[in-house]
């Protein structure tokens, strides 16, 4: 049970609302029975690591690119940036605070993997090049293995395989060549397993794997080819099974796949072609299985997979084409399951991949393109599961990255509308649905590097505003409620829902009033409270048939006059002679609401409603006091740059000597605790304060004009103008971006609007109710600012 008191503020701001609410509900209650099986999870941004704003494209920031997710030790592990080009080490236990950096390395790195105590992997080091390193999770653990190559080439190991705790790896030196080599995480238990091509030549192992505590692999001796080999980590110990194809040819063996403890892998012996084969580690055990396509020609086995202790595969007999197969391990048992496309083009299955008892992959079968399908190892029970790009055999969705997490498949796919996207599916048609898109549009959000571990799915995507990050899908989530400590300053309509924060990833939510047997509440987006203090408790269910249960105490307050005051000024509009700012768009009728002497009427709310504000507050103002300047929105935030921990907001007059009384719900606001005052205006630059301010006595206070505001350290960005003893907001940013910007596209706004008079105009810049030549002359000062601050 989730115990939380809430209170929070909904401002209700008229039938618009109301519409939206009415609608949130109705997609909502659509989506589920769409889904059939429920609404799908929704992604979970796990971290955003790198913040850094992106050069290029406004408003994003890079991304930290995480790569190589493993699991060591039910931790994921994975490289990221931080900042700039510098690449670190990172760890998570599937929360944002525990997601850390172990260390910053010292360059780019690869081949995460763990065996035994140690996570593995390579990285390069000026100097040293490409050599093994290993880590404990911990900074001072973290640290090269061995040398293996002296200087500056390094030793570029690669295929790392843990056999028994063990690390087996390639690397390459001058006296040996690229040989096979295995470590326990020590520079003296870091040796070379033999040196199979005696000198520098190099017998290039490939296709390390771990059969029953013995490694097998692929490797030219010099004399026989590429043939199949095995170690049980000496040298006497490393030698070649069969040479399968004699000669210097060699039968190239690939896909080594281990199923029963028995080995399967493609070779060609010289005489039937590439075709499928398998090794119980003896001579006369390493046999062809069946020559799929007789004579010469090669089958090419694919994709070989275990599924219910057979080997299924994808091969092409010459007849069907490329279609699914199975086999015991006999030739009587490798046999085709089924013609999923008939004729001679195939199906094609690729990717093949066994998750609880169903084995999914992608194929085609003539009447639509790449698609999702199963397979239960029978014909009848080879099927497609749902056409998710439907256009006929040119539009493919392409699936790919199947995941188990907790019975629910996830992948990703295209269909044709958002892109490359993260879908889920039960196996059903029905059940078979797009989650949360990540990125709008058709260009998708890359999702790559999919790992589950435990309940939980990790994965690197880009939303197209954070850049690349590392994100989660967690099937059993418990009800994450928006807020402990806020206020409501009305009786509803209230919304219950919204008071979750992850409602969408749930099929169904139950709310009661007064305890979990209690009446349950009709309409939760409406509710109409009736009492100063009400609980409401919400039962919670997922696809995955996972249920949690939350409360939630909603309380009223009346609506307070006051919350706090500032002072600000505004370049452009700021008259020295006067020492106070400009009044004229309150003369002559302008500011919202008024009624123009000249009949162009402005809307009779705040002018921050719309984007890229979106502001909902209903805050109004007629008549207008003589002093009014302008509107303004504040906002009190708990961290200086991040707008996503803003605790409240509201629209206030600015008066001409710069004050600025700020009335509202105070919100999640507690007294005796320290804010960030940010401050937005229409057309000029955003500032926040230099220092957090102390909410006392339900209010605050903090004067602008007289101290510079917050500049971001280690980029060249602004705060507020200096002129004489007073600093004011920079004039100019009329096309809003974040972070803000004066630029280019400002400009383009002011040749929109240039000669206009008597509008309350975004390229107003002195705010004289007319957009002209001193308008352009504000901005050509301040063209190429910007500033760090995200609003």
């Amino acid at each position: 049970m989730c115990m939380y008191k809430i209170v929070h503020w909904w401002d209700f701001v008229g039938n618009k609302s109301l519409l939206r609410r009415k609608l949130h509900a109705f997609f909502y209650s659509c989506m589920v029975f769409l889904a059939g099986v429920g609404y799908a999870q929704a992604p979970i941004l796990l971290k955003d690591i790198n913040t850094l704003p992106d050069p290029i494209l406004t408003g994003t920031t890079l991304g930290s690119d995480p790569r190589f997710l493993i699991n060591h030790k039910n931790t994921v592990y994975f490289t990221a940036k931080e900042k700039g080009a510098a690449l670190g080490l990172w760890k998570s236990n599937g929360t944002a605070n525990g997601t850390v950096k172990v260390t910053d390395l010292p360059g780019s790195a690869y081949g995460l993997t763990s065996a035994g105590n140690f996570l593995f992997f390579a990285a390069d080091q000026p100097g040293v090049g490409y050599e093994l390193w290993r880590s404990n999770g911990t900074t001072a653990e973290t640290v090269r293995v061995k040398d293996i190559y002296p200087g500056s080439f390094g030793s570029m190991p690669e295929g790392f395989t843990n056999v028994n705790g063990t690390l087996y790896f390639v690397a390459t030196n001058a006296a040996n060549g690229s040989e096979l080599w295995k470590s326990d995480g020590t520079e003296v238990g870091t040796v070379l397993v033999k040196d199979i091509v005696t000198g520098a030549a190099g017998s290039n192992p490939q296709g390390l794997t771990n059969v029953n505590g013995v490694l097998y692999f692929v490797a030219d001796d010099g004399i026989n080819g590429f043939e199949l080999w095995k170690s049980d980590g000496t040298a006497a110990g490393t030698t070649m099974v069969l040479d399968i194809n004699a000669g210097k040819t060699g039968s190239a063996p690939q896909y080594l796949t281990v199923v029963n403890g028995v080995l399967y892998f493609i070779a060609n012996n010289g005489v039937n072609g590439y075709e499928l084969w398998r090794s119980n580690g003896t001579p006369a055990g390493t046999v062809l299985v069946r020559d799929i396509r007789g004579g010469s020609a090669s089958s090419m086995p694919q994709f070989l997979t275990d599924f219910k202790g057979s080997l299924y595969f994808s091969a092409n007999n010459g007849l069907n084409g490329y279609e699914l197969w199975k086999s015991d391990g006999t030739e009587s048992g490798t046999v085709l399951v089924a013609d999923i496309q008939a004729g001679g083009a195939g199906g094609n299955p690729q990717y093949l991949k066994n998750i609880r008892g169903t084995l999914y992959f992608s194929a085609t079968h003539g009447s639509s393109g790449r698609e999702l399908w199963k397979s239960d190892g029978t014909a009848a029970g080879t099927v497609i599961v749902r056409n998710i790009a439907p256009g006929g055999d040119w539009s493919n969705s392409n699936p790919l990255f199947f995941t188990d997490g907790k019975g629910i498949v996830y992948f990703t796919a295209n269909d044709g509308e958002k892109g490359t996207e993260l879908w889920k599916t039960d196996g059903k048609e029905e059940g078979t649905a797009a989650l949360t898109e990540l990125r709008s549009g058709p260009a998708g959000s890359g999702v790559s590097n999919m790992l589950a571990i435990e309940d939980t799915v990790f994965f690197a995507a880009d939303d197209g505003k954070k850049g690349s990050e590392i994100w989660k899908i967690v099937p059993c989530a418990t009800v994450d409620l928006t807020s402990t400590d806020t206020v409501i300053c009305h009786k509803g309509p209230y919304s219950l829902p919204e008071m979750v924060r992850n409602s969408r990833d749930f099929a169904s939510m139950v709310w009661r009033q007064g305890s979990l047997t209690g009446a349950i509440v009709s309409n939760p987006e409406m509710v109409m409270l009736t009492a100063a203090t009400t609980d409401f408790y919400v039962t919670a269910q997922m696809a995955s048939g996972c249920i949690s249960t939350a409360k939630v105490t909603v309380t009223t307050i009346p609506y307070p006059e006051r919350v706090g005051s500032l002072y600000v000024l505004l370049e452009g509009a700021y008259q020295k002679s006067a020492g106070a700012m400009s009044t004229l768009l309150n003369q002559k009728g302008l500011l919202p609401g008024q009624t123009p002497i000249n009949g162009l009427a402005t809307a009779s709310r705040q002018p921050y409603y719309s984007a890229p504000w979106f502001y909902e507050g209903t805050e109004t103002m007629n008549p207008y006091p003589s002093s009014a300047t302008d509107w303004i929105l504040v906002s009190l935030r708990t961290a200086q740059n991040d707008p996503a921990t803003t605790v409240f907001k509201a629209a206030a007059i600015l008066l001409k000597d710069g004050s600025s009384v700020v009335k509202g719900c105070p919100g999640k606001l507690k007294n005796s605790t320290n804010y960030y005052i940010a401050v937005e205006h229409r057309n000029h630059i955003g500032i926040v304060s230099g220092k957090p301010i102390l909410f006392i006595n339900n209010a605050f206070f903090y004067d602008f004009s007289t101290q510079q505001s917050y500049i971001p350290s280690g980029i060249a960005s602004i705060g507020q103008k200096q002129s004489e003893n007073r600093y004011m907001m920079y004039a100019g940013d009329f096309q809003k971006s974040v972070p803000a910007a004066i630029n280019a596209n400002d400009i383009t706004i002011w040749k929109q609007q240039n000669g206009q008079f008597g509008r309350y105009a975004a390229a107003d810049a002195n705010l004289d109710g007319e957009v002209n030549a001193l308008d352009q002359i504000l901005w050509i000062v301040n063209n190429g600012l910007f500033t760090g601050v995200r609003f």
